[in-house]
């Protein structure tokens, strides 16, 4: 009897570590771990009703959007032509990994502009031709980069994640730089 208590004891603390494992894995089952352990825990999980998912870890990332702006010129007396300039707004940030406040600002600008595209005719393209004077118009557009799923990219590894990720296009607006559209027309 003297054996039994502490072979108990270990089972008792097994389960009760297998238990708070399941009640960790199944409210995320839709994560990658949670998908990865669920075949440990997820057969218990459903006999015993700890099956709910409650989805209480972080969302995931958001995925990078910007503004493709281009901004074209008329062609010069001569009959010179003055190839397009093409950026993006907010521009990428290379040389700093911190986001500053400036960053984070223009980030919030460009998804509220994107909202509705009438803003991007009416507020936003105004303020890019005054930002660029002698354009004779400006091409924009909203595009976001999907990321790829975590599956995905752990199964393609050796392939770099902006090659998986695709470009999708969304709101799409074109201004003349001469005056006719400002903000008062709001």
């Amino acid at each position: 009897m003297a054996k039994v208590k502490p072979l108990l004891k270990i089972l008792a603390s097994v389960w009760i570590v297998y238990n708070i494992a399941a009640l960790m894995v199944m409210p995320n089952i839709g994560s990658y771990f949670g998908r990865v352990a669920s075949k440990f825990v997820g057969p218990y999980a459903n006999v015993v009703g700890l099956n709910a998912g409650w989805n209480f870890f972080s969302p995931d990332p958001a995925h990078p959007m910007y503004l493709k702006v281009v901004v074209n010129y008329p062609s010069a007396e001569d009959g010179s032509y003055r190839e397009p300039l093409f950026t993006s707004y907010p521009l990428p940030d290379e040389e700093n990994k911190a986001v500053s406040l400036t960053k984070k600002r223009e980030w919030a600008v460009m998804r509220f502009m994107v909202m509705d595209p009438r803003r991007l005719r009416q507020i936003f393209g105004p303020w890019l031709c005054r930002q660029y004077p002698g354009a004779e118009s400006v091409d924009m557009e909203h595009v976001v980069e999907t990321l790829p799923l975590l599956d995905e990219a752990v199964l393609n590894k050796d392939i770099n994640l902006l090659d998986m990720s695709q470009e999708r296009r969304y709101a799409k607006a074109s201004v003349r730089c001469d005056g006719s559209g400002d903000e008062e027309s709001l």
